[in-house]
């Protein structure tokens, strides 16, 4: 038999969750295997250029009005079915993957667990029961959701994602003068990103008169008052604005970058960090426990610092932007623990592979042969209706 992979997300907004399924779809499509990609959210203008020349085919579900959950459901379980039999993967998308305990036993469903985020959790402690297996990107999460739920833990699955490496580590010589090429790239956010950290970081290295410059490629809810928060090292060419890149241009411009700088409080398995990495650009990150810890070793290919540490980041900036040869070191050092630390692309798609043609086995199997659900903010909502509808009519 065949195997088919089918993916959704809400939208095809440019993100980690959805590189790396990106990524695996096209992977897996090369070796053979069929994969789609349906979109299910109201985003019909989404700016799709990024996902370049990627071979799986990608579909848009009728748009409906937003309240009609009931109705997208039925019509992704509609999808599915003509795909029969299928894996199916809901990336992060939350509100279809409630529609799988109508989908019939042909089809297997794969939850994959992107991120250290409150929301991952508390799903799967409602709905875990619905999946045949639930991939964790770190070690870090799997062990975590496992002590949360442990009636999960025979479905829950450590697959770190990987990316493709150039042959060998980008020549690259910082030549004496040269500022260091710091590259930020991801959400411009307060919230997870911590982007209010990075500007700090960004203010007491003009201060100093480091020779540092920035490179900020993204966008985000936050932007605005982050660029006026540093409209003066901006203004002095210490910063350049980048905005929205795709991702070839990420991969090119963190190829050019000395360092790439994070300071979130949590992540899952950051695909820009092993696209970094496995650029030769240096992690300058927090030390936070799902994510960087696994792939970076504080001192030897990079350096883990505290959340909120800005005088730290600072300093060890300072220090990669006056000592050449450690900057070198540490680039291979990070180039090296993407390509022998088994950090690749084609390593996580054949575990990816072995997963979903080992899910008709009896181990993986559940029960699914209920009604859809209904996701629980479009029930409260419908609550709250009622209720001013019949004060309304009380009145």
């Amino acid at each position: 038999m065949s195997l088919r992979v089918i993916a959704s997300s809400p939208s095809l907004e440019l993100s980690g969750a959805n590189i790396l399924v990106a990524n695996l779809l096209d992977q897996l499509q090369r070796t053979g295997i069929e994969t789609e990609w349906i979109v299910t959210g109201h985003h019909p203008t989404d700016d799709a250029a990024w996902l370049g020349a990627r071979q799986f085919k990608i579909h848009r579900l009728r748009l409906t009005r937003i309240a009609d959950v009931q109705l997208r459901q039925k019509l992704l379980l509609e999808f599915l079915e003509e795909r029969a039999p299928c894996v199916y993967l809901p990336n992060f998308d939350f509100d279809m993957a409630c529609a799988t305990p109508a989908l019939s036993p042909a089809n297997q469903v794969v939850l994959i667990m992107h991120c250290d985020d409150p929301v991952y959790y508390k799903f799967a402690a409602q709905h875990g029961k619905l999946f045949n297996a639930i991939v964790c990107v770190s070690e870090f999460l799997a062990k975590k959701l496992g002590a949360a739920q442990p009636e999960l833990r025979a479905r829950i699955v450590h697959i770190p994602f990987g990316v493709e490496p150039p042959a060998g580590l980008p020549a690259r010589e910082k030549l004496p003068g040269q500022p260091l090429a710091v590259a930020y790239c991801g959400r411009i956010a307060f919230h997870q990103k911590r982007v209010q950290d990075l500007a700090q970081i960004i203010n007491r290295c003009h201060a100093e008169n480091l020779p540092v410059r920035f490179q900020i490629a993204g966008t985000g809810p936050d932007e605005k008052v982050f660029f006026e928060s540093i409209k003066e090292p901006l203004a002095a060419g210490k910063v350049l604005r980048l905005g929205f890149l795709p991702n070839p241009d990420v991969l090119k411009l963190l190829g050019k970058s000395d360092v790439l700088v994070m300071t979130s409080d949590f992540e899952g398995l950051p695909v820009v960090l092993l696209e970094a990495m496995s650029r030769g650009s240096v992690p300058v990150v927090t030390k936070i426990e799902s994510g960087m810890s696994e792939l970076v070793r504080h001192g030897e290919n990079g350096f883990l610092l505290p959340v909120g540490d800005v005088k730290s980041f600072v300093e060890v900036l300072a220090k990669l932007s006056a000592d050449s040869a450690l900057l070198l070191r540490l680039r291979q050092a990070a180039f090296d623990r993407i390509t022998s630390g088994g950090f690749t692309l084609a390593r996580a798609a054949a575990d990816y592979r072995k997963l979903f043609e080992s899910l008709a086995d009896a181990k993986w199997q559940v029960q699914r042969n209920g009604p859809a659900i209904i996701p629980e903010h479009y029930r409260m909502r419908r609550r709250i209706f009622k209720r001013l509808k019949n004060l309304a009519g009380g009145a």
